[in-house]
């Protein structure tokens, strides 16, 4: 299924007309009309061309001068029309005028035609000058409006770039927000996330806490943004889904935009989808301190416990050892994987036998400690006990299963924890079961 399929599975989800592509958000009351040539992404250039290509008489802009204007637009477009059509209305006036005051006041002919050769240099003259401030600042015009239009093709070819940018990103959300928390742009897997989560389709020029519902995360979203607006960087991690094991975990991280005078005009927001990161992180947690085969904790994790036991002074403080006799004999004999099922077989019933009483750790080889605590010697003697009563009987794949179990405690911070460690693997191996 393709993301288009995707998109309008989810907006039927979200109860959005898809037969309707302007029903499904209102328009907000400073948005242009879809018809109108100044709306953002019209089919009209800046030229009066339409998306086909044709060319109408009269821009969106000029469609709204008056008659006079219009009339006089072409002769304000062409500087050389303009001068000659002011020169022919001089003329036409002085001609009309001098011949009126001629009539009235009886001037003869030949002065008649010397003022009117006077007053027609005069205009003549004055409409070259005109022409050269006309030539002059037309070329001004013309070469500030290919700039403009260089300056414009630059921003959308860098545009398309910050687009192309924004859609190439794995697994990241993008969007940027004005100083008022309105879009300004966004790639569209963040509209694909908020149309999956919220049932809404976003929109440049809205404010993106009017599609956030939940409280509490709204309120968490604006102090991280104000705090942005204040010109701090900051990131966050959202866990979704309770069960670590299947839920997803995405870090987003706000930075404040700044102008060419380092003030803060909005805020860039990145959404990264860390999930296989942070269980990645819990894995090589878990194996830190915890045995692959068996699943107990490991040597490293008992060692760190014996270093807080004697920084705390604990006591009493029991452990208990067991171990499996024999172990490189069955290996021998019957194969490591027979081996390595004994070992699991004794984690069970160790676990089975302490239950939530201590630390079970599997020390080494064949050898398993429990870590108990404020544990007193008859607690101690009464779970191992317990732990000697599930051991006989019990074999795996036919080797039938023989262990070694003792314990010593501490009863005074004298004696380290090595030393009651020492006392109990040598009870241990006093012990046959």
């Amino acid at each position: 299924m393709t993301y288009r399929d995707d998109l309008e599975k989810l907006r039927k989800e979200a109860g959005i007309d898809i037969n309707d592509p302007n029903g499904y958000m209102p328009r907000s009351p400073e948005r242009p009309a879809a018809g109108d040539g100044n709306a953002p992404g019209s089919s009209q250039n800046a030229g009066g061309s339409t998306a086909d290509g044709t060319t109408g008489p009269f821009t969106s802009e000029e469609k709204k001068m008056s008659l006079w204007q219009k009339i006089s637009l072409p002769f304000i477009r062409n500087s050389f029309l303009s001068v000659l059509f002011f020169v022919l209305i001089a003329l036409i006036w002085i001609t009309i005028s001098h011949t009126i005051l001629a009539t009235l006041h009886s001037v003869n002919r030949r002065t008649l035609v010397i003022f009117m050769i006077k007053d027609a240099s005069f205009m003549i003259v004055l409409a070259i000058v005109m022409y050269r401030i006309f030539c002059t600042q037309f070329a001004n015009t013309y070469h500030l409006e290919q700039d403009s239009r260089r300056a414009l093709e630059k921003a959308r070819e860098w545009q398309a770039i910050q687009q192309s940018m924004m859609e190439t990103l794995p697994d990241t959300l993008v969007y940027t927000l004005d100083r008022d928390l309105r879009y300004t742009s966004f790639n569209n897997s963040h509209k694909y996330s908020m149309l999956r989560i919220w049932h809404a389709e976003i929109r440049i020029g809205e404010h993106l806490l009017d599609y956030i519902k939940d409280e509490e995360l709204r309120g968490k979203i604006r102090t991280l943004l104000g705090n942005t607006l204040n010109g701090e960087y900051s990131s966050d991690i959202e866990q979704y889904g309770d069960n670590p094991l299947t839920a997803m975990y995405w870090q987003t991280y706000y930075a404040p935009i700044l102008d060419e005078n380092k003030k803060v005009i909005g805020v860039s927001c990145f959404v990264i989808n860390i999930t296989s990161l942070k269980q990645s992180q819990s894995k090589n947690l878990f194996l830190s301190y915890h045995d692959p085969l068996t699943g107990l904790y490991n040597r490293v994790y008992c060692e760190e416990l014996f270093e807080q036991a004697e920084r705390d002074q604990i006591e009493p403080y029991s452990i208990i050892v067991a171990s499996i006799a024999g172990m490189r004999l069955i290996n021998d004999n019957y194969g490591r994987q027979t081996g390595d099922n004994l070992l699991i077989k004794v984690s069970e019933l160790l676990k089975k036998s302490i239950k939530d009483n201590g630390s079970i750790a599997r020390w080494g080889g064949d050898e398993f400690i429990v870590l108990l605590p404020n544990v007193d010697a008859a607690t101690a003697e009464a779970l191992t006990n317990i732990c000697k009563c599930e051991f006989p009987g019990v074999t795996v794949n036919g080797v039938p299963l023989r262990a070694h179990i003792g314990y010593a405690t501490r009863s005074s911070n004298s004696q380290s924890i090595q030393d009651v460690l020492r006392a109990a693997e040598h009870q241990s191996a006093q012990s046959h079961l």
